[in-house]
């Protein structure tokens, strides 16, 4: 890229120079003088042994006094402890100079707040001190006016800089149509460079994602996706490409062209569409909705099993924790789970026999006749041994032996305390670490055992409220209004966790070879899409197989192992994803993307390095060029962020913008911040609005899903290291873009990032 034209600094930018370099020197004096402050603690603390050594020997009417000294000697060592002080590195990364009641102060913004009055040094925090929010919505002679503690303050913003350092010396200083930058050290002179302070995010002829419905999915059927769609109704259908190559386009016009063209045997109340994330329900249903298809069930995997298991399986706890340890997620759906299964069948089996052998005497036979038998399913194994049984049986005793089976078989279908017992005795669960050793998927740990029977363990415990039922209800609830429990370590009791309800399923087909209970059966589809099927465990994948109807039904899987970002979904294979399912099915693959323009398909290949497949997926169009920021802070980075989305909504408004950071907390971060600025949602639980405007988000909300531009404002060493699960995260990100990306790395760039790109670009 050309190299930006410089000049040197006029009169008044050289005074914009000193009066940012007499603040800074009167920031590092005064923190200089706060450190010196604590050098005398050394002795107060020896002073405070002293008279402790003289209060133990003192006489009985002397020690008051004493005691009274000592409390003030203490008070005065906690006034001299040393507080959090600016970092001299990177103090703070903004100025403003505010007029307010007839009186100028200069506001320092930085990550630790920092007041010398002496000195005129005010440093205060720049993501919370109320004048902050001058610093991000008001530009130079704007009016202001802020609440602080219930008072309404009003002023003039006189000045704005934003700041860089560079090894505790200032380095960059902003100002109108560009900035201050220090030369090379050789010269120590500054030079003036124009330009924007953020990159200006590129223009395009294209309708946004908002605007282009029916008509652009229509468009994205291209002549290989339409010979997919011709197979026939009874084959299973697995649907593999890149990130924007239209897989959930292909499973879903396979709905419509289903529910439409063969009604009686796809009645649209018999599919069930399943993704793992709410917003691509969300998107999933609306897509459906152009296609003019009703009636179709789309659900999250958790919801729908949800569902089905609290209908299935009665007295189940009403709550399920919240945030339960990862430990529990990773051994529960870990494939190797599915070892321990078997031993506690084998458990289960042997005191079945055990009862059989007391109540009918059985000399020993009985046992035999069981151990004899090694079926997965324990309802068959009884099937078989009392075939056995019967056959040597006497007349007189045969009665009494069939009924004993049959009071053993009605309660194999009660699954709840074997699901406790599972997760809850190690011994079971150390076969299940055996088994991953050199398996698929991670391996397991005697650490995580540990972890999930102690989880297990105070899930089963009684909640407060139901020790207590004797106590009257409004003396049950706390103060404000929460439960006696809410918020504490007890809050677990009584509570199961959303992967339960897989392991209910499973455990009742491993006792009764069904998916049945006495209350009902699961339900049954003529047909399933299952979409980012990479992110659904072997035992998820097995519940949901035995939903297809067995008579006719069919299903529809598509996915990319590229984007796989749950570490815990322990995909192996595509050939092991249709095994679980019951099935199998040669893959059809996409290797077109229609979202991504070329700069990001390139990149998004680059960055999942070597589990990136051998050819660069083809790009439909080409683009504008991936944008790179390289900066100091997190700070910086918001701060950029808000003058690129001021200049890109003030010339397109009808653009959506998608803002992604790493992590949930992350992103709740960011959006306290630029909401201060600019109009930003903040998006939980797949609430995207689809249309324009900015959201801010984690990457795990918006799989499948995309947007006119995609920012990623943490892309540092930090947030990104050098790992799969990472690399397949920051894969996510950047192919949610249908127009350009944004890349912000504050701080050392992610080692994921190829080299040559970390280098900052920035804007006409």
């Amino acid at each position: 890229m050309a190299q930006r034209q410089t000049r040197p600094l006029t009169n008044e930018e050289l005074a914009v120079v000193a009066e940012e370099e007499r603040l800074l020197a009167a920031v590092r004096a005064g923190v200089a003088e706060a450190r010196g402050k604590t050098h005398g603690r050394p002795e107060r603390l020896a002073a405070m042994a002293s008279l402790r050594d003289d209060y133990t020997s003192a006489r009985a009417e002397d020690k008051p006094a004493m005691l009274a000294q000592m409390h003030e000697e203490a008070a005065r060592d906690e006034a001299s402890l040393p507080k959090a002080l600016p970092d001299l590195g990177e103090p703070y990364l903004g100025h403003l100079r505010i007029r307010s009641a007839g009186r100028v102060r200069e506001v320092l913004l930085g990550p630790i707040p920092f007041l010398d009055a002496g000195r005129g040094v005010t440093l205060v925090d720049w993501r919370r001190a109320p004048i902050a929010e001058v610093f991000w919505s008001s530009e130079p002679g704007d009016d202001y006016e802020i609440e602080v503690e219930g008072r309404v303050i009003e002023g003039v913003l006189e000045r704005s800089h934003v700041v860089a350092f560079e090894r505790g010396e200032l380095a960059v200083i902003s100002v109108p149509g560009g900035a201050l930058v220090r030369g090379p050290r050789t010269s120590g002179g500054w030079l003036f460079e124009p330009g924007g302070f953020a990159p200006r995010l590129a223009a395009s002829t294209e309708p946004p994602v908002a605007a282009r419905g029916e008509a652009r999915i229509a468009a994205l059927l291209d002549a290989h996706q339409l010979a997919l769609l011709a197979r026939d109704p009874a084959e299973p259908l697995l649907v593999l490409g890149s990130a924007g190559s239209g897989k959930t386009t292909v499973a879903l016009h396979r709905v419509a062209m289903l529910t439409g063209g063969h009604p009686d045997r796809f009645d649209p109340r018999r599919v069930l569409v399943v993704v793992p994330e709410p917003g691509l329900r969300r998107f999933a249903e609306r897509m459906l909705d152009d296609l003019k298809v009703e009636r179709v069930a789309v659900r999250t995997f958790d919801d729908w099993i949800r569902t089905e298991a609290r209908r299935l399986f009665p007295g189940l706890p009403r709550r399920e924790d919240k945030d339960p340890p990862f430990a529990s997620s990773r051994m529960k759906r870990h494939p190797a789970l599915l070892v321990a299964i078997d031993h506690l069948i084998d458990e289960l089996a042997a005191e079945m026999a055990g009862r059989l052998e007391r109540a009918l005497d059985g000399k020993g036979a009985i046992r035999a006749a069981f151990a004899a038998r090694a079926e997965p399913i324990l309802a068959e194994r009884m099937r078989l041994a009392e075939e056995i049984l019967l056959q040597g049986a006497r007349a007189e005793k045969k009665a009494a032996l069939a009924d004993a089976f049959r009071e053993e078989r009605a309660r194999l279908t009660t699954v709840r305390p074997d699901l406790v017992r599972l997760v809850g005795d190690r011994a079971l669960l150390r076969h299940a670490v055996r088994a991953s050793v050199g398996g698929a998927g991670e391996e397991l740990t005697e650490g995580l055992v540990e972890q999930v029977a102690a989880h297990t363990g105070s899930q089963i415990d009684e909640p407060t409220e139901a020790r207590f039922t004797d106590v009257e209800l409004d003396r049950r609830t706390a103060l404000d209004g929460r439960s006696l429990d809410e918020g504490t370590p007890d809050d677990v009791a009584g509570t199961l966790d959303v992967e339960d309800y897989a392991l209910l399923f499973e455990l009742l087909w491993r006792k009764t070879g069904t998916s049945g209970t006495r209350i009902g059966h699961l339900s049954r589809y003529a047909h399933v899409v299952v979409d980012e099927a990479q992110e659904l465990a072997p035992i998820e994948l097995r519940v949901l197989g035995r939903a297809v109807d067995p008579e006719g039904g069919s299903v529809t899987v598509a996915g990319d192992a590229a984007q796989r970002i749950d570490r815990s979904s322990y995909f192996a294979s595509w050939e092991a994803v249709m095994e679980a399912l019951g099935t199998a099915a040669a893959p059809a693959y996409l290797e077109t993307s229609y979202r991504c323009p070329r700069p990001i398909v390139v990149l998004a290949h680059e960055i999942l390095g070597p589990e990136a497949p051998e050819a660069v997926p083809r790009a439909h169009r080409d683009g504008a060029e991936v944008l790179f920021s390289v900066v100091p802070s997190e700070g910086h980075a918001a701060l950029e962020i808000v003058h690129a989305l001021r200049e890109l909504r003030g010339r397109d408004p009808a653009v959506s913008v998608a803002v992604l950071a790493r992590d949930a907390d992350a992103a709740r971060a960011l959006h306290d911040i630029v909401s201060r600025a600019i109009t930003a949602r903040l998006v939980r639980d797949g609430e995207f609005s689809f249309g324009p405007g900015v959201e801010i988000t984690a990457v795990a909300e918006v799989k499948g899903l995309e947007f006119d531009y995609v920012i990623i404002p943490d892309a540092s060493a930090r947030h990104y290291p050098s790992t799969p699960e990472h690399r397949r995260a920051l894969h996510v990100a950047v192919t949610r873009a249908s127009r350009q990306a944004w890349i912000l790395s504050p701080g050392a760039p992610s080692p994921i990032l190829p080299a040559a790109t970390t280098a900052r670009q920035s804007g006409a």
